[in-house]
């Protein structure tokens, strides 16, 4: 599946404004997605981190990665249908989606190599890489629009 619109993403995800973190979803595959993160200076965070120096929190990213492994775990619940942009509210209407978020469970050996400021935008790319149980480890890595990267590592999350 190709793309899913803020508004799409918003129907599927429990957070709201301003903890929403992100945008788009540009590609989706079982076990892997890629999501999107427009940084603009409207950004609640940045009023106190730092004023004069505007710098998304690096918690923030982590939980970019959390959020796009949470849509990515909502899409993989569901291999018997084929979700698209033309069946996605009769697709909304089948599931109660939203609910079936689960929790951030551990944070492995998750690095923070750039800063992040207005401006960026930046690519959350997650993999499955094993589930066991209702736990799955997700490798996260997050780039900028040049393709640098800004931060990478490991989740654990767990199903509800």
């Amino acid at each position: 599946m190709e793309g899913l619109n803020a508004t799409q993403i918003m129907k599927l995800l429990p957070h709201s404004y301003p903890f929403l973190l992100i945008d788009t979803v540009d590609v989706y595959r079982k076990g892997s997605i890629i999501c999107k993160k427009n940084v603009t200076i409207n950004e609640p965070f940045f009023q106190g981190h730092f004023p004069t120096e505007p710098i998304m929190p690096g918690v923030l990213l982590v939980e970019c990665g959390a959020q796009a492994a949470a849509l990515m775990y909502i899409l993989d619940g569901f291999p018997e249908k084929s979700i698209n942009n033309s069946n996605f509210q009769d697709f909304l209407f089948d599931e109660n989606l939203s609910g079936k978020v689960g929790y951030l469970a551990s944070i492995k050996n998750f690095k923070l190599k750039n800063l992040v400021m207005p401006g960026n935008i930046l690519s959350i790319r997650c993999k499955k890489l094993n589930t066991l149980g209702k736990l799955s480890e997700v490798e996260v890595k997050i780039t900028n629009e040049l393709h640098k990267e800004i931060a990478s590592g490991r989740i654990l999350v767990s199903q509800k």
